[in-house]
């Protein structure tokens, strides 16, 4: 049972060497044959020395091995593979003194499964498997009783090898002798314990536990151990059969395949350009499976090729559009439209009057209904990282942003702390709100939810779940960094309430729909809303809020990620 743990032990040692950290391709990507060739190490277990009792099973004999990996689905493949080495033996005892080495050829079946579903559809850099199979294999064993002149060895009770037996009336004329470790006898051809001429070929039972690292979509590192349950017990020549010395146990020998190798994926991806003229779309994504908007559907089936990271789409890759208004789910800012009603291109449903004004508008290269002035014009250019920025007049709507709701429960993180993520800038792309937000929980700040703002600026809604965790996997892909505390010198907000007690906020706020909340460490959780860079546009909020029902609310004010006093963010006020 020790013998047992300990071999365990060994194999999932050599998994703990592995550790996951990123994610490449889907696993539609890769679903092909793929050939790999491998070295390693191989180990016998059996009669001779013990079942190798207290050895490293690694110290042994060197092999190699070819493999041909098919996938049947994204959980299992089959693979077949050839492996030739040695194993053997060397056992000196005051008794009994035995060696052994053969030589191994091997064929086998082997079924792996990577333990998907459990990394969704993206296939990790590192990927854990299991495998059990069927091996038929041949083996040549051969003993070394003899030295480079041919002289039998005698192995006396003093430790010595000599010319003649320790018993032999000549024994004083003995010269000593030297293993050489050529195994030049046949062990089958000394037909000991009556044994015959025995097949030297055998069946076994391949289990097998091992990890690949996937370098590129189409080169594999592997490391691998393969125990091999044979059906035979005499791979040494010790068996039952034997007598007194010679005599085994009723155990089966066994052997280990330890191996690090490498594999290339056999599919040529051929250019839809140079093959669509020969096979249909459904024949072409066989050939490429890539993904370039990277919504789950690839590019040779994909009816709508540029969809945006945050649209959920249908099976032929185009955004959804559920309430069937025209205008997709991922930009409309009303849910269920009624059927047949006018909306504008926020999808809000808009009057029959105001629907042909807008086409009217839209279709004048005149003049006459409205005026060229800059109340029409978007000015385009990008930031240092390449993220488009629209500077919009102002009595213009404008652009949309993603808000990082940060969690209502805080409990190991002090007021001063959690005031500073008050200040975070809203974030152009969804990208970078995702980045934050997988920021924000690496410092242990459980993030509620991602909201983004409607065209005006006055509301925002949810960001679907599904899209977070699609973009959020894109962004540990490209290697995107959470961005940095962006705020500006000054922050201003308006608390709006402070209770010790938990509160209904949707009952107690109704008519705000942008909240945020901070627990400080006297108990108190403090409610804020709104966010400006100067004062006075923050005061003309609250008097907003103050004919809205909420007299006492007023404004605040946080410098360098911490509150301070109006006073001390600089501003002046009547006496």
């Amino acid at each position: 049972m020790i013998r047992i743990q300990k071999h365990i032990f060994f194999l999932l040692f050599t998994l703990s060497l592995s550790v996951s950290y990123g994610q490449m391709d889907t696993l539609s990507s890769v679903q092909k044959p793929r050939i790999g060739i491998g070295t390693g190490v191989l180990a016998y277990f059996g009669e001779v020395q013990n079942y190798q009792a207290g050895l490293l099973p690694t110290i042994n004999k060197v092999g190699g091995s070819l493999y041909l990996n098919a996938p049947i689905s994204k959980s299992f493949n089959l693979e077949f593979s050839t492996m030739y080495g040695t194993i053997g033996a060397n056992e000196r005892g005051l008794t009994r003194n035995l060696n052994f080495e053969s030589r191994i050829r091997s064929g086998s079946m082997m079924l792996n499964y990577n333990f998907y579903p459990f990394f969704k559809n993206i296939r990790p850099v590192f990927t854990p498997f299991i495998g059990v199979g069927f091996t038929s294999f041949e083996f040549l064993s051969k003993t070394d009783i003899y030295d480079a002149n041919g002289t039998m060895y005698h192995y006396w009770s003093d430790g010595s090898i000599m010319s003649l037996p320790e018993l032999d009336p000549l024994a004083n004329s003995a010269v000593p002798l030297y293993r050489d470790y050529i195994y030049e006898t046949d062990l089958r051809e000394q037909k000991v314990d009556s044994l015959g001429k025995y097949q030297e070929q055998s069946f076994a039972i391949p289990i097998s536990i091992g990890g690949e690292w996937h370098l590129t979509p189409r080169v594999d590192f592997r490391i691998a151990t393969t125990l091999n349950y044979s059906f035979t017990d005499l791979i040494d020549n010790i068996s039952p059969a034997g007598l007194g010395l010679r005599q085994g146990d009723d155990k089966k020998d066994y052997f280990m395949y330890t191996s690090a190798s490498i594999s290339y994926d056999l599919q040529f991806k051929l250019k839809k350009d140079d093959y669509n003229d020969m096979v249909g779309d459904d024949e072409f994504s066989q050939f490429d499976q890539s993904d370039m908007d990277k919504d789950g559907v690839i590019d040779a089936l994909d009816e709508c090729p540029r969809s945006p990271l945050e649209a959920i789409v249908d099976q032929h890759g185009c955004p959804m559009d559920n309430d069937l208004d025209g205008v997709p789910d991922y930009f409309d800012e009303e849910e269920n439209t009624l059927r047949d009603s006018y909306v504008d291109q926020y999808g809000i449903t808009i009057s029959e009057d105001d629907f042909i004004r807008q086409q009217e508008l839209f279709n004048d290269s005149t003049g006459v209904l409205h005026d060229f002035d800059e109340d029409y014009l978007q000015v385009g250019f990008r930031d240092s990282e390449g993220i488009l920025i629209k500077a919009n007049d102002k009595n213009q709507a404008v652009n949309k942003s993603y808000v990082v709701i940060i969690g209502k429960e805080h409990k190991n993180i002090n007021a001063n702390e959690l005031h500073k993520y008050l200040g975070y800038t809203d974030f152009q792309t969804i990208e970078v709100a995702v980045a934050a937000k997988t920021g924000l929980e690496s410092e242990g700040v459980d993030v509620e939810v991602i909201g983004k703002t409607n065209h005006s600026g006055t509301e925002f809604s949810n960001i679907n779940e599904d899209v977070i965790d699609k973009i959020e996997k894109i962004n540990i892909e490209s290697g995107k960094k959470p961005p940095a505390l962006n705020v500006p010198d000054q922050v201003y907000r308006v608390q709006v309430g402070a209770f010790k007690n938990k509160v209904d906020v949707d009952q107690l706020f109704p008519k705000i729909s942008s909240l945020v909340y901070a627990a400080g460490e006297d108990g108190i959780t403090r409610y804020y809303t709104g966010k400006f860079d100067n004062y006075d546009d923050t005061e003309a909020y609250r008097k907003a809020l103050v004919r809205n029902g909420y007299e006492n609310s007023f404004v605040v004010a946080y410098k360098d990620h911490e509150r301070v006093t109006l006073k001390e963010a600089g501003v002046s006020l009547p006496e």
